[in-house]
């Protein structure tokens, strides 16, 4: 297992390290990082919109760290849904809260941005779910501050949903079929129709369901992603894709509280504080009311229009519309009453109608500035969104944590739900963006960008209790800028450091209160160095990346008076990440990834003025990693396979008063090839160790880890 460094204070030195270790294996002599001629762009495809800017730019001329899950890695690790896929890149946790699924954190922050097909989302966890991996040909996650490239925010990182995309190669069915442990099924085809030589559609249909690993807690999910492909000129490509989500999860499981050691029945060390532990004979425990629900349903309609208007100029237009509605009806908060020995209950109506438009428009230049290479993109960007929510909190039962009587939801009514609110909220903008790329030398480009931003929020809330309503709002101005430098040294190796001024909201735009709309935005900065390389003649890849990011006026409490927020914190993260791969042979590749992540408060203050300085952020471990492997039997032909996850310890708040232990997880699979796909019975959790996976909205209730599960599966083509 990767061993990492156990205090921030020695993540300094291992700055040559970042440098030198690629270096030090590399057995090849100096080559250029690509010849000063420009090829005719007339000539090649349009180089689609990546993660890291719309300059164009390959992986090894980007000056930061961008880990690419794609859809081998999808299917060889066994990749289910979003939080699987997020946990396999280095340094990336996630896990369910109750009202946003498939939360993350980055480099110690949960502020990451989320961009589905290049397109940004404002308040990403309004829209985060824990989608199925089929519709997805790759997922992108660029690790550092963001809004340089695609707005306020993302001061953790970025993540891009890539969907499967149509294509002119020729016709293609692809099919998967799994079904395992919980009843679960995963049903999964797709196909792509050249219709004619300039014409492409594909459409890919994803359903699963499954009873849950724990009691009643039955869930189904669908999705369907469409696009078309047109080649109308041989300077103009036109796209278009619709893309369908519904989910439907019946009384969905939202956590385990904690309880007194001396009320266990079995007791367990897992979490650690405060005197309260996480029981082991509750682990199959339901808590929510019987008649819970969250279910989700969204439309997504993109276009892009590429046009190269000359040799050396493309024009592009991105628009994309979004339309959800999103319900949850539960009982998510539990805690135990040390007076009664019962669990009291919190009750919860909450409904989204969210709309947003995005359109961006940029010209990318790529010739030549004197005898040097030259990239350039201008451009600009308007957003709209549209959010109206109905939010109803209330109390039902208490219940036994051992037999509970789950009871059900209590009628939608005033005596029932005491805090009764409307919220409607307008939030446009736009932003003017100027990115660059020049090569000094063949082998030494310096990426450069500049963004500014302006918000205009509009807020409304209805307090139905108190029969009145407040309104305010407030505009946001921001200007985002980066530089950055990569040298490649030999073809082979190459270094990078980059420097990142970003911003982003204290809280969540959408859902604030006058009092949080007052405040300004947070403001980060970054630096990042680090180094990449293919060595052993490509039978290696290895990056080593070590980075620092402070974020400031984030909200603490006014030491004068507790009792009021104001900006004035501040946190700090700083740590190294690597990710290497081997293939000794051509039947075995083998992976390690890994990260060390120190993230504290700098300065903070809680509830009663309380010093929380030096503590951790809740739910980011200090170390992680990942080792997988796989080799293939050519005589049976039988592949062979298994994965190895560490997840460090971590807090569930901010008071750092309860600690989560660390785990190791262990899969194996076993694979083989059957008509025209690949036949896999693949095991997780197999020691079916007893984890908290991730804490919830109290600091005392907590997720627990999915027991050790079975699968068969099929995926391939038909």
């Amino acid at each position: 297992m990767l061993r990492l460094p156990a205090r921030a204070d020695r993540v300094g030195p291992l700055f040559a390290l970042s440098l030198l270790m690629p270096a030090a294996w590399a057995q090849t002599p100096t080559h250029r990082l690509e010849a000063v001629e420009v090829a005719d762009p007339v000539d090649q495809p349009a180089t689609p919109t990546t993660t890291d800017g719309r300059l164009g730019l390959s992986e090894r001329e980007t000056p930061a760290t961008m880990n690419t899950v794609d859809r081998q890695d999808i299917e060889q690790l066994g990749l289910r849904n979003l939080i699987e896929l997020y946990r396999s890149a280095p340094g990336v946790a996630a896990g369910n809260i109750p009202g946003s699924p498939a939360s993350v954190s980055m480099r110690g922050l949960t502020d990451v941005g989320y961009l589905f097909d290049g397109v940004r989302v404002a308040d990403p966890s309004m829209v985060s779910r824990n989608l199925d991996t089929w519709n997805l040909e790759k997922v992108e996650i660029l690790k550092g501050p963001a809004s340089v490239l695609h707005g306020s925010g993302a001061l953790g990182g970025t993540i891009n949903l890539v969907t499967r995309k149509p294509d002119l190669s020729g016709d293609r069915n692809d099919g998967r079929i799994e079904y395992g442990s919980h009843d679960s099924l995963r049903l999964g085809v797709g196909a792509n129709r050249v219709v004619n030589p300039n014409v492409a559609v594909r459409a890919d249909l994803s359903h699963g369901r499954s009873s849950g690993y724990v009691d009643d807690t039955d869930s189904e999910t669908t999705a369907l992603t469409t696009g078309i492909l047109v080649q109308a000129t041989d300077r103009l490509t036109l796209s278009a894709a619709v893309d369908l989500y519904s989910d439907r999860y019946a009384t969905p499981y939202q956590g385990t509280p904690l309880v007194p050691a001396s009320v266990a029945r079995d007791p367990s060390d897992v979490v650690s504080g405060g005197g309260l532990v996480l029981d082991e004979s509750m682990r199959d425990n339901n808590y929510n009311v019987r008649d819970g629900k969250m279910t989700a349903d969204s439309q997504w309609l993109r276009t892009k229009a590429d046009y190269q208007l000359s040799e050396r100029w493309r024009l592009v237009n991105e628009l994309s519309l979004y339309n959800a509605n999103r319900d949850w009806a539960n009982s998510e908060d539990f805690t135990y009453n040390d007076v009664t020995g019962e669990l009291d209950r919190g009750t919860t109506r909450i409904n989204h109608h969210h709309r947003f438009a995005t359109d961006r428009f940029y010209g990318v230049y790529d010739g030549q500035l004197g005898e040097r290479r030259h990239r350039l993109a201008v451009g600009a960007e308007y957003q709209y969104t549209d959010f109206d929510s109905r939010r109803r909190f209330g109390t039902t039962t208490s219940v036994d944590p051992f037999d509970p009587d789950r009871g059900y939801l209590p009628p939608n009514s005033p005596a029932n739900y005491g805090s009764r609110a409307d919220y409607d909220s307008r939030v446009s903008g736009g932003a003017l963006f100027v990115e660059d790329a020049l090569n000094l030398t063949p082998n030494w480009v310096v990426v450069s960008g500049l963004r500014y931003e302006y918000l205009d929020l509009d807020r409304g809330i209805d307090d139905l209790a108190a029969g009145t309503r407040e309104t305010f709002g407030q505009t946001y101005e921001d200007l985002s800028w980066r530089l950055g430098t990569v040298h490649d040294l030999n073809n082979q190796v190459q270094v990078f450091a980059q420097y990142n001024r970003a911003a982003a909201p204290v809280s969540g735009l959408l859902l604030s209160r006058a009092s949080n709309a007052e405040f300004d935005l947070s403001k980060g900065r970054a630096v990042e160095v680090g180094s990449r390389a293919a060595l052993l003649d490509d039978r290696a890849t290895l990056t080593v990346s070590l980075y620092r990011l402070d974020q400031d006026d984030i909200l603490t409490r006014d030491p004068a008076n507790p009792a009021l927020s104001v900006q004035g914190g501040s946190l700090r993260a700083e740590g190294v990440e690597v990710d290497l791969t081997l293939r000794p042979h051509e039947r075995w590749w083998v992976n390690l990834n890994g990260a060390y992540n120190d993230a504290e408060y700098d300065e903070l203050l809680g509830a009663g003025g309380v010093d929380l300085s030096g503590n951790r952020l809740t739910n980011v471990p200090e170390k992680t990693a990942n080792l997988s492997s796989a080799y293939t039997l050519a005589a049976l032909p039988l592949t062979l396979g298994g994965a190895v996850r560490y997840t460090g310890d971590f807090f569930t708040g901010t008071a750092n008063e309860y600690r989560i232990d660390e785990r190791t997880l262990v899969d194996a699979w076993i694979s083989y090839p059957v008509a025209d796909g690949t036949l896999t019975l693949r095991g997780r959790n197999l020691t079916d160790e007893f984890y908290a996976d991730w804490s919830g909205y109290s600091a005392t209730q907590v997720y627990i880890g999915e027991p050790r599960t079975v699968e068969i599966g099929w995926t391939g083509r038909f």
